[in-house]
């Protein structure tokens, strides 16, 4: 399933992704950046998910993943998967602590690689990069 599908099934996504996106510009366009695969050195969204699973968060991405409650993924056990260069390439980004980095990605992952995946498929890259690169233009680049 493409991006355009998914947020064609869920278009609160957008409406979402727009309001934190308003409240918060700087992390917002961290994030963005993060799960970009042609944006710094976050690695995009496959490459995230595919370090919080190699990382032994396997069962926890999973849940994120498709239909499902989404498990809560605890910002240490996160911040020790993703390494500390991701966590502090977005810290610096997103002008928050390291601690605060950790504590907010633990917070909006799981519900963006739920919405990004509603049958079970991470959306392509070229999809995602697309989008990501219109959110980030309309925050200012």
């Amino acid at each position: 399933m493409g991006l355009l599908d998914a947020i064609m099934k869920n278009p609160q996504m957008l409406g979402d992704v727009a309001k934190f996106a308003s409240e918060n510009p700087q992390i917002a366009k961290a994030a963005m950046e993060m799960l970009s695969s042609s944006k710094g050195s976050g690695g995009g969204l496959a490459d995230i998910v595919g370090s919080l699973q190699s990382g032994g968060l396997g069962d926890v991405v999973s849940s994120w993943i498709g239909n499902g409650d989404n498990q809560a993924v605890d910002p240490g056990k996160l911040a020790d998967a993703l390494g500390s260069d991701k966590i502090a390439e977005f810290a610096n980004k997103a002008g928050v602590s390291g601690s605060e980095a950790s504590t907010l990605l633990a917070g909006f992952l799981p519900s963006i690689v739920d919405k990004l995946s509603p049958k079970g498929d991470l959306p392509d890259a070229g999809g995602l990069d697309d989008m990501i690169g219109g959110l980030l233009g309309s925050l200012g680049r």
